[in-house]
């Protein structure tokens, strides 16, 4: 049953002292394919900037809230909750933040059971796999990707505040596998990527979503030979990062450079920004982080503009892992196989030291319930969420496991809608993260978007 269409009307309405009024409508969404909406008979929604909770009961004439409110300028959060009729809490969505305001806008929210993995209301524009893609202020910026036929030169934008999927301007060439790196003030760049042959490529374009209709291109030069594809990016500076390869490469937005960093050879591994005593550091991680000199290492670290090569538990020398960077400015590496092939279900947290240019700490700990190779990771403020996979005999995996994310103790293990490997995730500002892609169980790349809905507490 498609239910995404308005069936809960909510009505925010702001009014200031000056008699200035403002509406903001708020529409109300849930997955396609099921009837949650119609379950609800009471609805309720709390503004975190006031800490005020209204209420609507469903009658006759169907389900209404309105909500109003001075306009005193002030910003924040409308959490909603659904209950049925016996009181049983069915489903949750926050959007925000609203400024309370003298404006008309529209605005929707996403509603799905609490701790839940549902389909978003809308699609991909084309089918895809291996997407490069990042989260950004509007929601999230998906970039090409392998489709059925070959690469593909598609570029969506997913909302947060519409729950949309916008078109940008397509890519000057199909790629897949591009390393994208987010911008201030709307820019994006993307480095390398794979072409139609499944080739490196080293072209560096920005993307400049500011360009009326749909974007922008301008492109940065770079050194033919710093070609590669599947890198990831990690935050340096602003309008600068690390692209991981061999070498790793330092990408300079404010100077439009791409530049190979000294003693960046080999690393070729997960990067991933840590937050230490020194500012910004990166670390790289995995079985393909190679110390010239010594061979095979597993993870260096790049602090104040040098690499330093450091000893790491034989468990970080992983292959198909990801990184993310938690919210005490640590790395967890999790995910991925041993040299030998084993699938690990244990995950590395990095820490930095205290004192600049001294050496970190590893930990080991058993984390995954499920071994799984590329997985998609995304991080909020309460949740990690680890999204399918492969299994160890490569088909794609359909569940995702959520954790504390300050404790990393499991919450919970939830299905798909569908079996996901090479999927992209990403942490949307209402909370929610996006699921994009991927291959299903027969290996097709899907153009389903899933939307990961955690349990919210006004």
């Amino acid at each position: 049953m498609n239910n995404t269409h308005l069936r809960v009307s909510l009505l925010l309405a702001l009014s200031a002292c000056t008699r200035q009024e403002g509406t903001i409508g708020i529409s109300v969404l849930a997955d396609p394919n099921s009837d949650l909406l119609s379950q609800i008979d009471k609805i309720e929604a709390t503004y975190t900037g006031r800490d005020k909770t209204f209420s609507a009961t469903r009658d006759d004439d169907g389900l209404s809230l309105s909500i109003d409110l001075e306009a005193d300028g002030s910003s924040g959060d409308l959490v909603f909750e659904g209950y049925t009729s016996d009181g049983a809490r069915i489903a949750v969505g926050r959007v925000g933040p609203l400024p309370l305001a003298a404006i008309d806008a529209e605005v929707f929210v996403f509603l799905a059971p609490p701790n839940s993995i549902t389909q978003a209301p809308v699609s991909l524009s084309v089918p895809r796999s291996h997407i490069g893609g990042t989260e950004a202020s509007f929601g999230a910026l998906l970039v090409g990707g392998l489709g059925v036929d070959g690469p593909v030169d598609a570029v969506d934008v997913y909302s947060t505040y519409l729950h949309t999927v916008q078109s940008g301007l397509s890519l000057p060439q199909p790629k897949s596998a591009i390393s994208v790196s987010a911008g201030a003030s709307g820019l994006f760049y993307l480095l390398g990527g794979a072409d139609e042959a499944d080739e490196a490529t080293a072209d560096t374009l920005i993307f400049d979503t500011r360009v009326p209709p749909s974007g922008g291109y301008s492109s940065l030069a770079i050194d033919n030979e710093f070609a590669r594809k599947g890198a990831t990016s990690a935050i340096v500076g602003e309008e600068q990062f690390l692209v991981s390869g061999d070498p790793a490469l330092f990408l300079d937005g404010f100077r439009g450079s791409v530049q190979a960093i000294p003693g960046g050879e080999g690393l070729n591994g997960q990067a991933a920004t840590v937050v230490s005593a020194s500012g910004l550091q990166v670390v790289f991680a995995g079985a393909n982080v190679i110390d010239p000199e010594l061979g095979g290492v597993g993870a260096a670290v790049f602090e104040l503009g040098e690499v330093r090569h450091v000893e790491a538990p034989e468990e970080l020398r992983r292959l198909d892992h990801r990184a993310i960077t938690l919210l005490s400015g640590d790395v967890l590496f999790i995910g991925g196989a041993l040299e030998d092939g084993t699938l690990t279900t244990s995950a590395v947290q990095y820490s930095p030291a205290t004192q600049s240019l001294a050496q970190g700490s590893f930990a080991v700990t058993e984390l995954l319930a499920t071994g799984r190779r590329n997985p998609a990771v995304a991080i909020t403020d309460k949740f990690l969420v680890v999204v399918g996979g492969e299994d160890a005999d490569g088909d794609a995996i359909a569940d995702a496991e959520v954790f504390d994310v300050r404790t990393l103790a499991p919450v919970a293990t939830i299905p798909l809608v569908v079996a996901r490997k090479n999927a992209t995730a990403h942490a949307l500002g209402n909370g929610q993260i996006l699921i994009a892609g991927g291959q299903d169980e027969a290996g097709a790349p899907t153009e389903l978007l899933g939307l990961f809905t955690p349990d919210e507490e006004p």
